[in-house]
């Protein structure tokens, strides 16, 4: 991935949540929460603009990270994909909640343009101390005419616990060994919650066929 560490000067940064937020659609967010014994994590997105997502029609999703450690420590954040749709992920950093209007607060850019991996391997974003909150921004956006779905995930990890998102809520763990029957419930819960991020192919498929007509 193409990282910047820097922050935006407050300039730019009012230019950069401005185009943030004039992008993609934001029609009907809703918000899943996940908390575990340390880490929280929020999920706001408007998943019926995810679930038809069309070519230049990218739709934001922002989570937002957060911690209540016993002991100092780091709190590792990534994503991962699977499925058969090609994505690319633009994902900034805020210093405050998003909202509508974009980042009021200085912007830092983790990565964009980067075409995510589909083999379901989380891949790092970013590490900050425990006693940070992060407010992320993910652009998501349809790299081609793949037909078909991606699931997409948001993972955290620190003080011995791991956490993961998605638009159906997801799964906290503590480290207890996976046959704990309330983990493998929980696996077995998030399994089922199927398709994270639907790309309609097919409703585009008809689309330009009735374009066409």
């Amino acid at each position: 991935m193409n990282r910047r560490a820097a922050c935006a000067t407050s300039a730019s940064a009012v230019v950069l949540g401005a185009l943030l937020a004039a992008g993609p659609a934001w029609a009907a967010p809703s918000t899943q929460v996940v908390q575990g014994d340390v880490l929280r994590l929020v999920s706001v997105a408007d998943w019926d603009a995810a679930s038809s997502l069309l070519p230049g029609q990218p739709v934001h999703w922002d989570v937002t990270v957060s911690a209540e450690a016993p002991d100092p420590g780091v709190v590792a954040v990534g994503v991962s994909a699977s499925g058969d749709a090609s994505l690319i992920v633009d994902a900034y950093r805020c210093e405050l909640v998003w909202d509508e209007t974009g980042c009021a607060g200085g912007v830092e850019e983790l990565t964009t343009g980067w075409p995510i991996p589909r083999d379901g391997a989380e891949v790092d974003l970013l590490e900050m101390p425990d006693t940070e909150v992060a407010h992320l921004r993910l652009v998501i956006s349809l790299a081609g005419d793949d037909a078909g779905s991606t699931q997409v995930r948001v993972h955290a990890r620190g003080a011995g616990e791991s956490a993961v998102i998605g638009p159906d809520g997801g799964l906290a763990t503590t480290g207890l060994s996976p046959l704990a029957p309330w983990t493998i419930g929980a696996a077995i819960a998030v399994g089922a919650v199927g398709t994270l991020l639907f790309v309609a192919g097919r409703r585009r498929v008809l689309v330009e066929s009735e374009d066409g007509s």
